[in-house]
C-alpha cells in the first residue's frame, strides 16, 4: 500500500470516531452552550493535544510500557475515571449556580479537555486497536509521524467547529433557559462514563 493510500485509509478510519458522540462532545458543546467561546475552544485544544498524544503512543509503540505494567495502566484507568465522575458531581452540584469563570479559567478548560480525551474509552478502543490496525509498524517513520499530524488536523477541524457552533448566540440563549436540567443531564452522562471507566478492567 502507498503511503498516500495508507493514510487515507487512517483518515477514514478516524474521521466516524472522531464525530460521533461521546465525553468530548459532550463536554465542548456544554462548555460553548454555557456562554464562554474562549474556555470551549481551549477545552477543544485540550481534546485535540490528548489526541495527538494518544496516537503518537499508538503509532511508535510506546504503549508497550503499559502492557509491561499493568498496575500503572489500572492506577491510570481508576484515577481517570474518578476524575470524570467528579466533573459529572460538580455540574449536578452547580446545576442552579450562575455561570463564574475563575482567573484562569482558559487553563483549567484546556486541562478538561486533555483529560476528557485521556480518559475516553472510544479514544482508547480506536488508538489503541484500529490505528495501529490501519498503521502496521512495518510502516516508515515519516508516514507513521504524517499519520499523527493528520490525525491532529482532523480533529482540530472537528472539536473547534463544535466549540463555535455551540457558542453562538441563539444557543447561548437556549442554554440559559435550559441550563439546570441540562447540567444534570451532562452531568449524569459524565459520572456515569467515569464510574464504569473506574470499575471496569
Amino acid at each position: 500500500m502507498t503511503p498516500a493510500a495508507t493514510l487515507a485509509t487512517v483518515l477514514l478510519a478516524y474521521l466516524p470516531a472522531a464525530i460521533s458522540p461521546g465525553p468530548n462532545f459532550v463536554l465542548i458543546a456544554h462548555t460553548a452552550a454555557a456562554g464562554s467561546r474562549r474556555a470551549a475552544v481551549a477545552v477543544a485544544l485540550g481534546v485535540v493535544a490528548a489526541g495527538g498524544l494518544l496516537a503518537a503512543v499508538a503509532v511508535f509503540g510506546l504503549g508497550a510500557l503499559l502492557a509491561r505494567a499493568p498496575w500503572l495502566a489500572t492506577a491510570l484507568r481508576i484515577g481517570c475515571g474518578a476524575y470524570l465522575a467528579w466533573l459529572g458531581v460538580r455540574l449536578w452540584l452547580t446545576a442552579k449556580a450562575p455561570e463564574t469563570a475563575p482567573p484562569d479559567a482558559r487553563g483549567n478548560a484546556f486541562r478538561r479537555g486533555v483529560f476528557s480525551n485521556l480518559t475516553n474509552p472510544k479514544a482508547a478502543a480506536f488508538f489503541g486497536s484500529v490505528l495501529t490496525a490501519a498503521l502496521p509498524p512495518t510502516e516508515p517513520t515519516a508516514v507513521k509521524a504524517a499519520a499523527v499530524v493528520l490525525i491532529v488536523a482532523a480533529s482540530a477541524g472537528w472539536h473547534l467547529s463544535v466549540a463555535l457552533l455551540f457558542s453562538s448566540p441563539a444557543t447561548q440563549r437556549w442554554y440559559t433557559r435550559a441550563k439546570p436540567a441540562l447540567n444534570r443531564v451532562v452531568g449524569t452522562i459524565l459520572a456515569v462514563l467515569g464510574v464504569t471507566l473506574a470499575t471496569t478492567p
